[in-house]
């Protein structure tokens, strides 16, 4: 088998990254939906010692336990004293500074969410706005928490490259630590609540159909963001990856990938990786996810757009064999 990644054609190809056409598929105009983002950080910097820090954590349990990671210490005194340290070092000062700098005052964070927000209502009128937060805790405990009922974010996770101090994480992760990937990546998140899939078995396809739903749904509710900030890859990686399609599916497919349950070859194919090697030495990691979405693109044009029925569906294989999906070479 050939293991040259056929990216020749990719200086051709311009639609990968382009940033979708912002027409409305929702009339949202009429739904009733409001977003308040409560910033946290503002509160936690101010405070003046480790009484009013404890009256503060009391209040906010969530940030006490996932975000200076509580259950770590001792006891609760020797947590107090050491937390109340780290909202006071000058770095932290630093982080605060430059999330206010790069976040404002969660304006632009208020319009995303209330506009994802409101489709999600608009596709599911039972939706109920989940609360949102935002904490800056010294790149301590979580960048973000989720439930249906509450979001907390760790804003000084998302600041970008040129931040001054990073999260201690990989450097292909760190590239999608931005204030852009930031409500898109929460939005897939959240599509779990709604995507029905089947249990009892995790094939390879059951998870590129689970992740390609999700997708999807965050292309349905954020409809004017680039296909590269749903996928989480640069432009380059959408170049390449589109250019060949048909190569990446010949190999799942000679390889018999697709009905595989191995998890060694589900984290080599859906899960995080900087790259997938066994493919080419360019193709980017979680790519099954990617093939995943192509697959509900392709079914979409043949079965129609209904983003709640496709939700609903749990058979990733026929979901397959209905979308006829065949790439073929460019």
């Amino acid at each position: 088998m050939r293991k040259l990644w056929p990216f020749i054609l990719a200086v051709f190809l311009v639609s990968g990254c382009k940033k979708k056409s912002c027409q409305d598929e929702q009339d949202i105009s009429e739904i009733q939906l409001s977003v308040n983002i409560e910033s946290l950080e503002n509160e936690l910097i101010q405070l003046a010692d480790t009484a009013q820090l404890s009256t503060f954590l009391e209040a906010n349990p969530v940030v006490s336990r996932e975000f200076f990671n509580e259950l770590d210490y001792p006891s609760h005194s020797v947590m107090l004293q050491e937390v109340y340290k780290l909202i006071k070092n000058p770095y932290t000062d630093t982080l605060y500074q430059q999330v206010k700098a790069t976040f404002g005052n969660g304006e632009n964070l208020k319009v995303q969410f209330e506009d994802a927000f409101k489709r999600i209502k608009f596709y599911y009128p039972e939706f109920e706005a989940p609360r949102i937060q935002t904490i800056v805790s010294g790149l301590l405990g979580s960048d973000v928490y989720l439930t249906d009922s509450l979001i907390i974010i760790g804003l000084d996770f998302h600041l970008g490259k040129d931040t001054k101090y990073k999260p201690d994480l990989f450097q292909y992760l760190l590239d999608r630590m931005t204030p852009e990937h930031l409500v898109p990546s929460i939005v897939k998140v959240m599509s779990s609540r709604f995507n029905e899939s089947d249990l009892s078995q995790r094939t390879m396809l059951d998870e590129m159909i689970f992740y390609g739903k999700a997708y999807q749904f965050t292309r349905k509710v954020m409809p004017c963001i680039a296909d590269s900030l749903i996928a989480e890859y640069t432009h380059q990686q959408m170049l390449d990856t589109e250019v060949s399609e048909s190569y990446i599916w010949s190999y799942f497919v000679q390889n018999e990938l697709i009905y595989d349950k191995r998890a060694i070859n589900l984290s080599k194919f859906v899960n995080e990786r900087p790259s997938v090697p066994e493919i080419a030495a360019t193709c980017p990691g979680r790519i099954g996810r990617w093939v995943g979405w192509r697959m509900i693109q392709e079914f979409e044009k043949k079965e129609g757009d209904n983003l709640v029925e496709l939700m609903a569906m749990p058979n990733a294989r026929e979901i397959l064999t209905r979308s006829k999906y065949r790439p073929r070479s460019r």
